[in-house]
């Protein structure tokens, strides 16, 4: 009977070492869409050599992200400044592309604030009263000229996100222009990265 049983131990101690060689296997094998996502990122990086070598977009490989660094709001403003049209108009033709041949491939524009508190305003085109709503806004801007550029077809891809200033790029000067931008995040089959 101890036979049986040491058996069995030992072949519980088996599977569970292949289950393990199994799992590490696959955890180190990048998935079909992190490829995917990496090679789109390469090509739409290329397009945009221009922009990077000006300062105005900063491409993140590894986080499938793009950040308008051209895209730097005035304080307390959500009005996206004149210099960024052009830059948002050669990202979208871009992006069209991919979006048409990807139909999973879904946007995240994340607006970011400065250190400092807002006072509310309230007018025709705008309203926030603190810094996640006027983060809010910006992306809602930046979403709006992306999809003039790109058509509204895609307008149910295009996400928002609004984090005020909980992720401050440069946490030296709080109150940096740096910190009020927008970035826009590349989802693929409903994969986020942080």
């Amino acid at each position: 009977m101890r036979r049986n049983d040491l058996w069995i131990s030992i072949s519980d101690l088996l599977s569970s070492v292949v289950l393990v060689v199994l799992l590490v296997f696959l955890l180190t094998t990048p998935l079909p869409q992190e490829t995917q996502k990496l090679e789109m990122m390469n090509k739409i990086n290329a397009a945009l050599q221009e922009y990077q070598e000006r300062g105005q977009i900063k491409v993140h490989l590894e986080t499938g992200t793009f950040e308008f660094t051209s895209v730097n709001f005035n304080s307390g403003s959500a009005q996206l400044p004149g210099t960024s049209l052009a830059a948002i108009k050669d990202f979208s033709e871009q992006l069209k592309i991919y979006m048409s041949e990807n139909p999973k491939m879904e946007l995240l524009i994340e607006g970011h604030t400065a250190l400092e508190p807002v006072s509310p305003v309230i007018t025709k085109d705008d309203y926030f009263g603190n810094n996640i709503q006027l983060s809010t806004l910006r992306a809602a801007n930046f979403r709006s000229a992306l999809l003039d550029n790109i058509g509204q077809e895609y307008a149910q891809r295009v996400s928002i996100a609004g984090y005020g200033e909980t992720r401050l790029k440069n946490t030296e000067k709080p109150s940096s222009e740096e910190n009020r931008r927008i970035e826009v995040r590349i989802i693929l089959d409903g994969q986020y990265k942080n």
